[in-house]
């Protein structure tokens, strides 16, 4: 590390170590430019960061209230009174937990996983399977309603071993799932219901009955209501799972990268760039900035006092206030999403079946729970097992959210996890040892890229999307362009460095 920064000049100042960010510098770390890369936190990984139980708990408390232009806020830990915790299984130390902030799944067919082959990096991450999706229901059992684990069948061999379809629905189902794998080319099919409700197109087109619309809706991964998942959105959507199904083994399309999700890539992309001659500096942010002019880019003074010059000024909008007033960047639309993040004390095996005969053991399991009012958004779970590396054996964490505030949408996220609790049917019955509750909030700055000062990028922070969207890669790569001025083919395209092989390139 640099004794001081003051008085230096660079090619690029890139602004926190979120997904997006660590991507750009990824992208750059071989381009021979002088990159400096800063973190107004103590740790790597933005707001994708993975948090031990102690970081998280201090997380907890800055994130605790309610703050203008922050993107979490209304946080809070609660754990079990010590008469509810004495039996079974306990919190382990600390470090024995890499939680993150903003879980997703990355699909096979994503535009992600080339790059980080052809950039070299592959190498440096382990990705675990996401086996299968449940939905959790509702059974009538001796008089009383109780809660029931429905896997989603996602080809032909699932349908017809599922005993809830009669062989009318099997069919139909069969026909559906033919029909959406190559939709694009049956425009007649579906065109003409692009904003009907998906569970309207499925009975009209292909006569599935209602209790057929939830397993097929999980699928979609949308956090609007059932109501409001249109066909144009619901198509793609299956479709990518789909298609993604079978290309890195058999019986599951979907990864989760090992020891805290996108929080693990950013910190491989972080480590890439350093190596490239990168220097990165946590705990300091921009304090203010001076707009370029004539020949020279922007000017700024760091939040110690030191100044330095760049030539371009790469971050989003939430990690520096100079940047958002630099940029006059303003939001296009905003929404709030619930959150919870709890460590369970069994590793609940029964939504882990093997992928295939002889498949790999998943780490990852996806639960829907849909909401009993057809207007109100679903509850979704990632399930991680000890196999993900952010538990110790025998727990598991639950990764919940919904598309609503905090207020109204945390007893949602506490009831959807009993419910599955209680769907598993394990004696003795898991307990959550330990949980995170908070709201994230996400503005679009769908503009703000092009619209930025010169010598200013400002990188979209990542939706409250579950599901790692391509166009997430695609803005890096615009980003890289202004920068570079080359040719999109160039972009994370790296020869092998010299004297490296693939394992420790």
């Amino acid at each position: 590390m640099m004794e001081t920064l003051d008085g230096t000049e660079w090619d690029v100042v890139i602004l926190g170590t979120g997904f997006a960010e660590s991507l750009l510098a990824l992208s750059l770390s071989r381009s021979g430019k002088r990159i400096l890369h800063l973190d107004k936190n103590d740790y790597y990984g933005g707001d994708e960061a993975a948090l031990s139980l102690s970081e998280a708990e201090a997380w907890a408390s800055r994130f605790a209230e309610d703050a203008p232009q922050c993107r979490f806020s209304k946080a809070s830990v609660t754990k079990p009174a010590a008469s509810e915790a004495e039996h079974g299984n306990q919190l382990s130390s600390s470090r024995a937990y890499s939680l993150a902030l903003a879980p997703h799944i990355i699909y096979a067919r994503s535009n992600l996983v080339p790059a980080l082959v052809s950039s070299r990096s592959h190498s440096q991450l382990d990705f675990q399977a996401v086996g299968s999706w449940f939905v959790v229901g509702s059974s009538a059992d001796s008089s009383q309603v109780q809660q029931r684990l429905i896997r989603v069948p996602s080809g032909r061999e699932d349908v017809f071993q599922d005993k809830s379809f009669d062989l009318k629905a099997k069919r139909s189902l069969m026909k559906f799932l033919r029909f959406v794998a190559a939709y694009e080319d049956q425009p007649d099919v579906w065109e003409g219901s692009r904003q009907l409700p998906f569970s309207i197109f499925l009975e009209q087109k292909f006569g599935l009955p209602a209790s057929s619309h939830e397993p097929i809706l999980a699928l979609t991964m949308s956090q609007a209501s059932a109501g409001s998942t249109s066909t144009e959105h619901a198509l793609p959507s299956i479709a990518r799972h789909l298609r993604s199904l079978g290309i890195f083994g058999p019986g599951f399309g979907a990864v989760l990268p090992k020891w805290g999700g996108l929080a693990e890539i950013a910190q491989v992309a972080c480590r890439a760039c350093a190596v490239g001659g990168g220097v990165y500096v946590l705990n300091k942010s921009i304090k203010s900035m001076t707009p370029a002019h004539d020949d020279s880019g922007p000017s700024l003074e760091l939040s110690d006092g030191e100044k330095l010059s760049t030539t371009w000024l790469c971050g989003s909008v939430d990690d520096s206030s100079a940047l958002r007033l630099g940029t006059n960047a303003t939001p296009s639309s905003a929404y709030s999403t619930s959150r919870s993040i709890s460590i369970v004390s069994s590793p609940l095996p029964s939504l882990f079946p093997p992928t295939s005969e002889g498949g790999v053991a998943p780490a990852g399991a996806v639960v829907v729970v849909p909401s009993s009012d057809a207007s109100e958004p679903p509850v979704h779970m990632f399930v991680h097992t000890s196999d993900a590396g952010e538990c110790p054996m025998n727990q598991s964490v639950i990764y919940s959210s919904i598309a609503m505030p905090h207020d109204s949408g945390l007893p949602h996220l506490e009831r959807a996890v009993a419910s599955l609790l209680g769907a598993v049917r394990e004696q003795p019955s898991p307990q959550v040892l330990w949980s995170l509750r908070y709201q994230q909030q996400h503005a679009d700055f769908e503009h703000s890229l092009m619209n930025a000062q010169e010598g200013v990028i400002v990188l979209s922070s990542l939706s409250c999307d579950l599901v790692l969207e391509d166009s997430s890669l695609d803005k890096v790569k615009i980003a890289w362009q202004k920068i570079t001025g080359e040719s999109e083919n160039a972009f994370m395209n790296f020869d092998p460095r010299e004297g490296a092989n693939d394992e420790d390139d």
